[in-house]
């Protein structure tokens, strides 16, 4: 059965600071680690193939966008910890209930454009440092 992403929040806990909610979002993308492969061929590898092994893992980078809220604490904290430039940690909450938490500093933040029938966004970056803790839904 399909998850719906409505209702889905990010928490963000600055570091020696609040946990606030960021508010106004209208994407936040996927988190999706990977790892780095370890060749380990040998001379005598059965049938000439290539061998391999897991090396260190990266868990990568979340990127969210939604609109400008210049009243929105979630979203200042977000530029405030560009600033500080320390790790904080994230939750992520789906609908279902399921939660996905982990250690990342902001990497960019944006703002901004402004059009013509246009409402202004913002975006942030979020560089994941270690790993994912996923929480199973209740």
């Amino acid at each position: 059965m399909a998850t719906s992403a409505q209702g889905t929040t990010l928490k963000f806990t600055p570091a020696n600071g609040a946990q606030v909610t960021v508010g106004r979002l209208t994407s936040i993308g996927e988190i999706a680690p990977e790892a780095e492969e370890l060749d380990v061929t040998t001379l005598d590898s059965e049938d000439g193939y290539r061998e391999y092994i897991q090396g260190f893992r990266d868990a990568g980078e979340l990127e969210i966008s939604g609109f400008h809220d210049a009243g929105d604490d979630g979203q200042a904290a977000l530029r405030e910890a560009f600033d500080d430039g320390a790790a904080g940690t994230a939750v992520i909450a789906f609908s279902d209930g399921t939660t996905v938490s982990f250690s990342a500093f902001v990497k960019s933040h944006t703002l901004g454009a402004a059009e013509v029938d246009g409402a202004v966004g913002f975006g942030a970056t979020l560089r994941i440092t270690g790993a994912v803790t996923v929480g199973s839904a209740s």
